[in-house]
């Protein structure tokens, strides 16, 4: 604005000149068309200044718009930074969450049983009647990388293959045919499982008697009762299931037997009569 003030100025000292000079220095017209040529030069100047500032006052409103984009993105680069080392503590987490599935895959062939026993394998005592492998083996290769888990598997499932006639109350039910006992913590002589590993284990059982007869029986823990069931009472043979959870030490006895009250000549049947556990964590 200042260089047009400044050309206004001598526009003006050009008029006054004009009015006060006479119309030629020298008599040949010189002095008045080089006074014109500077009027017309100034107007000229005058135009492209005008045209320059606008042009600047437009770049100068282009370069604040683009500093605020780069405020922005600078805030979003600053917000990322900061995100980043959350996502660096969750990696580590996801790799071990994606690894065991790899590693079961490689560790295990495509079958029936997961944990690489045969169909049908029985284990009586802890030891196996197969001769092809252990079942505490099969079970390390599904995961070798974490042996302390591996080796906590703790698990058995017993059906009871005879019938027991009019039993006594507190008779324990002895689940004489193992099905699975991975650990072999379950006894077939005795009915009983021994807690070897402090932990959280779940039991399950159910008895079967014949029609019109009804039995009672209990889930007992160190000669504690820590669950119930009824069995029967019906026109046809039935069955009576429970299951319970517990908190157990090395050491501890869990047994199923039968209560104080059932009907007379009440019989338990066999091959629906079941006892099973397993170490939940």
């Amino acid at each position: 604005m200042s260089l047009l003030c400044v050309l206004a100025i001598c526009n003006l000292l050009l008029d006054a000149s004009f009015a006060v000079a006479s119309p030629s220095v020298t008599g040949d017209g010189t002095s008045d068309t080089e006074m014109r040529d500077i009027r017309l030069l100034l107007n000229k100047y005058g135009s492209q200044i005008e045209s320059l500032q606008r042009e600047n006052a437009r770049l100068e409103e282009k370069t604040m718009t683009l500093e605020k984009k780069i405020m922005t993105l600078e805030e979003k680069v600053t917000t990322l930074e900061d995100q980043t080392p959350a996502f660096e503590d969750k990696t580590p987490m996801f790799e071990e969450q994606r690894e065991p599935k790899s590693d079961l895959v490689n560790n295990t062939k495509p079958g029936p049983d997961i944990l690489g026993i045969p169909d049908g394998l029985a284990i009586s005592d802890g030891k196996s009647q197969s001769r092809k492998r252990n079942p505490d083996e099969a079970v390390k290769k599904v995961n070798p990388r974490v042996d302390s888990t591996t080796d906590s598997i703790i698990a058995f499932h017993a059906i009871l293959s005879h019938t027991v006639t009019d039993p006594a109350a507190e008779h324990i039910v002895t689940f004489d045919h193992i099905i699975t006992n991975i650990g072999a913590h379950y006894s077939s002589k005795t009915g009983v499982f021994t807690c070897v590993e402090v932990g959280v284990y779940q039991f399950s059982w159910m008895i079967e008697v014949a029609s019109v007869q009804w039995i009672t029986t209990q889930l007992v823990r160190n000669g504690a009762v820590i669950g119930s069931a009824i069995s029967g009472d019906d026109t046809y043979w039935t069955t009576g299931a429970a299951s319970a959870i517990t908190m157990l030490a090395p050491g501890d006895e869990v047994w199923v037997r039968l209560a104080t009250g059932h009907s007379v000549g009440a019989d338990i049947t066999p091959t629906y009569t079941m006892f099973n556990g397993f170490l939940i964590h």
